[in-house]
């Protein structure tokens, strides 16, 4: 005959079996979630990185595009200056030939000065030009000054 106690017991040890088991599932089923979690936040960071890689070369083609820009640039300025030089020489060249022509064109003036109280005047050749006395002017010092300062800038812009 069946023993009640007997049965009793094997169906409170199944129960008890039966309860670890489910706890142990559920404990289980918690890593798999947090295994689950943690994939999901590596997908999260996968797609971020991604995204990060795609900006970061697209700057890239920006900055390479602005740097071949910039090139660009640097070289009209090159060409620019290059053509300034010329025009600034050309022109220096221009002054230069106008000065050596306005010095060209002056007539010889011929200053025979002698010690105060002279009078006699004495000729050795044949005498032709424009007859001045001398005369100390302050213009005179003025033009002369201004003359001088505007050679020497024209030789320092030619060296």
């Amino acid at each position: 005959m069946i023993n009640y106690a007997e049965l009793k017991d094997w169906q409170d040890s199944a129960r008890s079996g039966l309860r670890e088991e489910i706890d142990c599932l559920e404990e289980k089923s918690r890593q798999i979630n947090s295994y689950m979690r943690v994939l999901d936040a590596m997908d999260e960071q996968v797609s971020e990185n991604h995204n990060l890689k795609e900006t970061v070369e697209r700057q890239q083609r920006e900055i390479d595009d602005l740097e071949e820009q910039l090139e660009q640039k640097q070289m009209e300025n090159d060409e620019l200056r290059r053509q300034l030089l010329e025009a600034q020489n050309l022109q220096l060249e221009t002054e230069k030939q106008q000065l050596e022509t306005e010095v060209s064109a002056k007539p010889t003036e011929i200053h025979n000065h002698f010690e105060r109280g002279s009078s006699a005047q004495v000729f050795n050749d044949k005498v032709t030009g424009k007859f001045t006395g001398k005369q100390n002017t302050k213009k005179d010092k003025k033009d002369k000054k201004d003359k001088k300062k505007r050679w020497k800038k024209i030789a320092r812009k030619i060296l």
